[in-house]
């Protein structure tokens, strides 16, 4: 009696890890699905185009893993995504999130786990992809539907952080996508779905499912819609991406505004960008800020050839104002550019050659803290009014200044918790 006693309780050990060892095992093999500035001035190569955004979000996930259709095993971690999009968008304008990649790392201790049933390689296929486009149509778009992405021999190393990237060559886009007539879009990781064969050195597999969805905020960038109808599709090719890893719930990024700014009796077009750490969620009653911020204004070749045509041969002058606007938060506006100024070097005007000019040339500048007000569900930062003294081929300054962009250009639009 005894004797079988023993070994039901030994069998039922053996059961116990194997199941342990598959849960492990499929949270290491899902796959990713989607993929800072530095403490310094940004630059030049990293901006991108007047009119674009671009960044890097990492994003609180949690995946529940079913063996045989049944839920084994949770999985609390982070999507790593980065991409490129427009800042502003016109009425019933196509739109595409461009240049896609994304990650994601299981920890070391869950690898130690797998080698408990042998299992040292995974085959994946990703069936959902879905990236979300609020008040768009569609309203959600799976890039992966009809043509699934699939990696096979996924190596999995005990006690080593296993990092998994989607797509294995190139980007991706996500997109077309429709804007509504007015209002804002926000683009969202929705869900994501995975089939994972386990294998393992004695020959034997094990298939099991990944189902991933947000635990956090899952917002990825906002984008304010208006100006006129009929503008081309917005999709961005070619940006800059050379972003480091974010903290979990945080965005780095560089977003590049179109500006009017009116010199005299002038009317300058120039771009006006940011870059920062920014938090992907706000909570209520504690305030905010962003980190390792920095700026760069930068003049396109047509606003050099413009002032060149003009007789000028240089420019130079200070930015005396950059400001901030807060909905659904305190303060509800802030200047980040210093008491005195950023001066703007004398810089040579030259045909067909775009200026970016650092702000400010090093060192960073302070954004924020910004604190949600008690009854707000978001709130969100945007590109406000901007102001500078220039001075065109040596003469007097003239002052600048530059209404905030219309639409809206966000820098971040957090939900509040």
């Amino acid at each position: 009696m005894r004797i079988g006693q023993a070994g039901a309780a030994t069998a039922g050990r053996r059961r116990a890890r194997r199941s342990l060892a598959a849960c492990a095992g499929a949270a290491l093999a899902v796959l990713a699905f989607v993929q800072a500035p530095a403490a310094h001035a940004l630059p030049p190569g990293d901006v991108p185009a007047v009119g674009v955004d671009t960044g890097r979000f990492k994003l609180p996930i949690g995946c529940t893993i079913s063996l045989a259709g049944l839920p084994v095993f949770y999985l609390p971690t982070d999507v790593d995504v980065q991409g490129a999009a427009p800042v502003q968008l016109g009425p019933g304008q196509q739109f595409y999130l461009s240049q896609g990649s994304g990650s994601i790392t299981f920890p070391s201790w869950l690898t130690s786990l797998a080698p408990i049933l042998g299992i040292n390689k995974a085959d994946a296929k990703i069936t959902d992809l879905s990236i979300g486009a609020s008040n768009s149509t569609p309203s959600s778009i799976n890039i992966a539907a009809g043509k699934p992405f699939e990696i096979d021999d996924i190596a999995i190393e005990a006690g080593k952080p296993l990092k998994v990237g989607l797509p294995l060559t190139g980007t991706f886009d996500v997109g077309p996508y429709t804007a509504p007539n007015g209002g804002k879009v926000t683009l969202a990781f929705d869900h994501a779905l995975a089939e994972v064969n386990l294998k393992s050195q004695a020959g034997f597999s094990l298939p099991i499912t990944a189902d991933c969805k947000p635990s956090a905020g899952n917002a990825l960038l906002t984008i304010a819609v208006g100006g006129a109808a009929g503008q081309p599709p917005a999709k961005i090719t070619g940006a800059p991406l050379n972003f480091p890893e974010p903290a979990s719930n945080e965005l780095v990024g560089i977003i590049n505004a179109p500006y009017a700014c009116k010199v005299g009796g002038d009317t300058l077009d120039v771009g006006i960008a940011v870059g920062a750490h920014i938090p992907l969620v706000a909570k209520r009653g504690a305030a905010f800020s962003f980190t390792a911020a920095s700026g760069a204004l930068v003049i396109p070749a047509a606003t050099v050839d413009k002032l060149i045509d003009k007789g000028y041969t240089s420019a130079s002058g200070k930015v005396t104002a950059l400001n901030l606007a807060v909905e659904g938060g305190t303060p509800a506006s802030q200047n980040v550019i210093p008491s005195g100024g950023i001066p703007i070097p004398a810089t040579q005007l030259v045909r067909g050659k775009q200026i970016t000019v650092p702000l400010p040339g090093d060192g960073t500048l302070t954004a924020g803290p910004f604190t949600p007000t008690s009854s707000a569900t978001s709130t969100a930062v945007s590109l406000g009014s901007a102001a500078a003294d220039l001075s065109f081929g040596g003469g007097s300054s003239a002052p600048a200044t530059c209404g905030a962009p219309s639409p809206t250009v966000y820098l971040v639009d957090n939900p509040v918790t």
